[in-house]
């Protein structure tokens, strides 16, 4: 995982967004000139994408389809941190920890950012999260195993931990064994 480069108290005084198409809606990704600022569902306000923004956001884009189509487990990219508390950036890049195809409970997270028994703050870092899926919110559940977090979006957590699922490879003992 790359380094994360900025981690100032201000929105990027240049960001430029553009759309993706993805197997779970239109996501708009929007860049500054440190590095990846945000994915996000909704598009930015007054935004109108002209080719330089979109050749901008084409590595990002790339690896984000490579992902969605099961051929990238992690992600090479820059991270423009700007606005985001120090809390948050450790419990992000903590998710970032969690490795492909597995999870961890909100109180689980707290404890690998340093934050034992704040499983609530750590949710709620989540929730801020404004880089899915390069930070894996989606790996991050409820302590009993189901599926929390995302409003009426939880179905896109569900899908993206079956394709991280379905891309590992079987366990030995599930394989074939020549005959």
């Amino acid at each position: 995982m790359p380094p994360s480069p900025a981690r100032g108290d201000a929105r990027p005084a240049r960001s430029r967004s553009a759309p993706l198409e993805t197997p779970v809606g239109d996501l708009w990704i929007s860049v500054s000139d440190l590095g990846l600022y945000a994915i996000s569902r909704d598009a930015p306000e007054d935004v109108v994408p002209d080719s330089e923004t979109v050749a901008e956001v084409a590595e990002v884009a790339d690896q984000l389809l490579a992902y969605f189509a099961g051929r990238r487990r992690t992600f090479e990219l820059p991270l423009d941190l700007s606005g985001v508390s120090p809390f948050d950036v450790a419990v992000w890049e903590a998710a970032r920890a969690i490795p492909y195809g597995e999870t961890a409970s909100y109180g689980e997270l707290a404890a690998m950012a340093g934050h034992p028994g704040a499983a609530r703050a750590a949710g709620g870092s989540m929730a801020r999260c404004r880089l899915f899926p390069i930070v894996p919110c989606h790996r991050v559940i409820h302590a009993d195993g189901s599926i929390v977090g995302w409003g009426s979006h939880t179905w896109v957590k569900r899908w993206l931990l079956e394709l991280e699922r379905s891309a590992l490879p079987a366990p030995p003992a599930a394989r074939k064994r020549p005959v």
